[in-house]
Order: structure tokens, then sequence, then C-alpha cells
């Protein structure tokens, strides 16, 4: 709500679409209680994730650790993981991310009933690595890379 976009400029689009916008997301602006926190194995990625939060000025809601997926910890009954693990074709070797899925769908199986999770991979045979079939699923693009969108506990 805080950021300018070039988009902005375009002569031909109707400068009341962006002040729409913005009205509807503040109308959307959820002021309850929760908690964010974002983890990563790398510290560089923590710090960096930390200055970005600042910049967007949520840094006051959102927690970031140095952290590894695989023994991640949960508060509450209800909650929500998003995540976008390495593929294995850039970060790390094919069968590491396998290992690492094997894993967290280890992990996953003890989450209670009222959490979901949502996991982006391009990973061909995600489901069958993770140990799982998803509720659901959707098609998109990182980058120029496809996806899948697997989304547990979503029915």
């Amino acid at each position: 709500m805080n950021r300018n976009f070039s988009a902005q400029k375009w002569s031909w689009l109707d400068k009341k679409l962006w002040m729409s916008a913005a009205d509807e997301a503040m109308d959307k602006e959820f002021d309850g209680n929760y908690e964010i926190w974002g983890g990563d194995l790398d510290p560089e990625a923590v710090a960096l994730a930390r200055h970005n939060a600042q910049l967007a000025e949520v840094d006051d809601v959102v927690s970031f650790e140095v952290s590894d997926a695989r023994t991640f910890h949960w508060g509450g009954i209800h909650g929500r993981v998003v995540t976008n693990p390495p593929y294995g074709e850039r970060i790390m070797e094919r069968r590491e991310a396998e290992e690492l899925y094997r894993a967290f769908g280890k992990a996953w199986d003890k989450f209670p009933e009222g959490w979901s999770l949502y996991l982006m991979s391009s990973h061909t045979e995600f489901e069958r690595t993770f140990g799982k079939r998803a509720d659901k699923k959707r098609k998109l693009y990182n980058g120029m890379l496809k996806c899948d969108l697997f989304m547990y506990g979503t029915k």
C-alpha cells in the first residue's frame, strides 16, 4: 500500500483504478492477532528477508530465523505454511531436494489438522517424494520455470 509502481504513470490506465485498488487493500487489511515467521538455512537470505520486511514496513509483525524446514516447529492449532524450497535445479542437487521433500513430508504428518501447506516445486515427482498427494494443485511459473503449487489441508 505504501509503494509506487511504474504502471501508475501509464497514460491509458485510469488513475481512479489505482485509488480503488488501494482502498480495497486497506479494506482487506487484517487487524487481528497473528504471527508471521520466515526461515531459511542461509543466514544471508534471512538477513535479506529482514531488510525487505523493514522496507515493506512489516518488520513489526514478521520474524525471521536461520532454520531448517525439516525441523520446522509450530505453535497453535491453526496455521499456514507457505514455502518455495529448492527444486534441485540450481541451489542443490535433485537427490538432495528429494531428501528435503521426504523429510518435510514426515514433518508435515505431525502437523495438527487445522494447518494448511502451500508448497511450490518444479519437481515432476514431488507428491511421490513428499509421500502424500496434494488436496489441490495449480500450475504456474517461477520465472521461466514451470512449477506446481501443491496445496495440503485445503479441502
